[in-house]
């Protein structure tokens, strides 16, 4: 399964806390930055703010 920037993917990791925001398994997220492993996604929270969460891997996102 491949990864580009630009798409829209969902969270299969469970809840986290990310900075003092909980990440909702299950929420969108748009992809920013590829990097090997690494996936660089965007997450709106509940009130609307944006998120750059680094780090994740391919099988955190469906």
């Amino acid at each position: 399964m491949s990864f580009e920037p630009g798409e829209q993917r969902f969270l299969k990791k469970p809840t986290f806390l990310f900075k003092g925001i909980f990440v909702l398994q299950g929420s969108p997220v748009l992809i920013q930055k590829v990097e090997g492993e690494s996936i660089h996604v965007l997450y709106r929270d509940k009130e609307g703010f944006e998120h750059v969460i680094p780090g994740l891997k391919k099988e955190d996102l469906e």
